[in-house]
């Protein structure tokens, strides 16, 4: 048992070391974690030279325009109104990043407080949280702008939010049930995948209401007005989606199906990567949520299918909790692993349902120090590979690069290339839309081209001046004509390129952990 004092100290460790990952941790998760957030953000509101991904396309927009606007953008905006106010020319690049990054670690406070409430009793509440802060997906992947990451708080809210409404002490239920309206709209509009998600949670509520009601009559009463507030929320959404992307409300857009139809056509999802049915139950779960987790979830998921223990259950609405976690476990399990394409981040809205699972069966208060000591390793190596390694340099190296091509008044001509790198974010580099649009700054992602694209793209090059940005390693696998031209203008560490790790390993520990800005020589011919 864990006292007090013990728990406030490590909780506050934990927020501490989630602070420091989010303004600080330069790991690139994604290349979704900008693109589907800052990228619109920053250049709409700043005006930031931006790259547009098929997701936001006006002919067949995919993604809501409020979620973004929601989180990242009312800072991006308070930073720029307060920037005019001083007569600062724009935005910096870091305190974006930082912008964005607070804004989402301020939302994942509303996991923990959740989880709060979803736990009644106070020795598994402290352990719940303990589990939770300590997770590598809260400490990375919670405080990156992925949907996914906004997903999980509103499924958290939905589970506090049904707790709510079953409880016989809550004698106002049409409130909750009305903010559990706004939550299921804004939550099918920032993922469609969350109606997986909240199925069992909208049918615990309808059944629990009907037998709170006892009358078909009274229950209609009871759910029909916030059927209205979901009608109403859902309207916003769709005019403020069709005001943006289409300029009139003549062709309305419904982002949520625009996913689906999407999503449902393979041909597209071979584009992005077909994975194995497995991935998620047997790769995706584990590596999210620790070996450990895994184990302790099946156990209880088995258990409640075999026997029914009732010291377990504390109150009507653990035990509402119970079922409706374990359907939303298995349900999103089974019909995420039906779509070919399976990423871990699909996953991360399950990780506060599974620790109240588990902290609510009683089971934590039981576990030693080798499970405490086995879990903290694992999501520590997993924040850091996440949150510090992989692909570290590149956000850092736009930093650099902005300081070198910011001010354009002296007409030099720029020309950048980022080659075996993830897509930059190039609202982070801060240049304007103008100086792109006027040729005073060119950008080209080769992403994973041949050598020969990469050779032909230098040959291409008719610049004041051109930087190149591939890791370290791969200036290795370069011709000598090609590595004299190129001089080596700052070097970036930590950058862990899990795509080429043989080349990584030829070039050492040290230069096979670096991302590097060259300097491309203007005397070089290439041939």
């Amino acid at each position: 048992m864990i006292s007090t004092r013990t728990f406030k100290w490590t909780y506050a460790g934990l927020w501490t070391l989630r602070i420091c990952f989010a303004l600080l941790g330069t790991g690139y998760i994604h290349p979704d974690e900008h693109i589907q957030n800052g990228e619109v953000t920053s250049g709409d509101l700043i005006a930031y030279y931006t790259i547009r991904t098929w997701e936001w396309s006006p002919a067949l927009p995919v993604r809501s325009i409020v979620p973004p606007f929601a989180t990242t953008g009312i800072p991006v905006w308070f930073a720029r109104f307060f920037s005019k106010r001083h007569l600062i020319q724009a935005v910096h690049p870091v305190l974006l990043f930082r912008l964005e990054r607070s804004a989402f670690l301020i939302i994942s406070g509303l996991i923990d407080y959740s989880l709060t409430g979803l736990v009644p009793t106070p020795s598994a509440r402290r352990l719940g949280l303990l589990l939770l802060a300590s997770s590598h997906v809260m400490i990375t992947f919670q405080v990156r702008p992925f949907s996914n990451s906004i997903e999980a708080v509103l499924v958290a809210l939905s589970l506090l939010f049904l707790r709510k409404i079953s409880s016989p002490k809550t004698l106002d239920k049409s409130y909750f049930l009305h903010l559990l309206a706004i939550t299921f709209v804004t939550g099918i509009f920032t993922r469609p995948t969350f109606l997986i998600f909240g199925t069992p949670i909208a049918y615990q509520v309808a059944f629990g209401t009907f037998t709170y009601a006892k009358t078909a009559t009274r229950w209609l009463r009871l759910v029909v007005p916030p059927l209205f507030t979901a009608a109403g929320t859902c309207a916003a959404f769709l005019v403020v989606d069709t005001l943006y992307f289409r300029g009139t409300l003549d062709d309305l857009v419904v982002t949520p199906l625009n996913f689906l139809m999407y999503n449902f056509s393979s041909q597209n999802l071979a584009e992005h990567g077909l994975h194995p049915r497995w991935l998620h139950v047997f790769v995706n779960f584990p590596m999210l949520f620790g070996p450990w987790i895994t184990w302790l979830t099946v156990r209880t998921i088995v258990d409640s299918a075999t026997l029914f223990d009732e010291k377990n259950c504390t109150s009507f609405e653990v035990d509402v909790l119970r079922p409706t976690i374990i359907q939303m476990i298995i349900l999103s399990l089974t019909v995420l692993s039906a779509q070919p394409h399976q990423e871990p981040r699909f996953l991360v809205p399950l990780l506060l349902p599974i620790i109240v699972l588990i902290a609510n069966t009683g089971r934590l208060t039981h576990v030693g120090k080798a499970f405490w000591v086995s879990c903290s390793i694992f999501n520590f190596v997993l924040a850091v590979l996440f949150g510090i390694l992989h692909q570290g340099g590149v956000v850092p190296s736009l930093f650099h690069l902005h300081s070198m091509v910011g001010d354009t008044s002296l007409g030099t001509r720029t020309n950048i290339i980022y080659w075996k790198t993830y897509m930059p974010p190039l609202h982070l580099l801060g240049v304007r839309e103008r100086d792109v649009s006027t040729g005073l700054i060119s950008f080209v992602d080769l992403a994973g081209a041949s050598q020969n694209d990469f050779v032909a793209s230098l040959s291409a090059s008719d610049y004041d001046r051109t930087f190149v940005v591939t890791p370290v390693a791969m200036r290795y696998t370069l011709s000598l004509a090609i590595k004299d031209c190129m001089e080596l203008n700052q070097s970036i560490f930590p950058h862990l390129d899990l795509d080429h790790i043989s080349e990584s390993m030829d070039a050492g520990v040290l230069d096979g952990l670096r991302l590097g800005v060259y300097t491309l020589s203007r005397n070089c011919v290439f041939v």
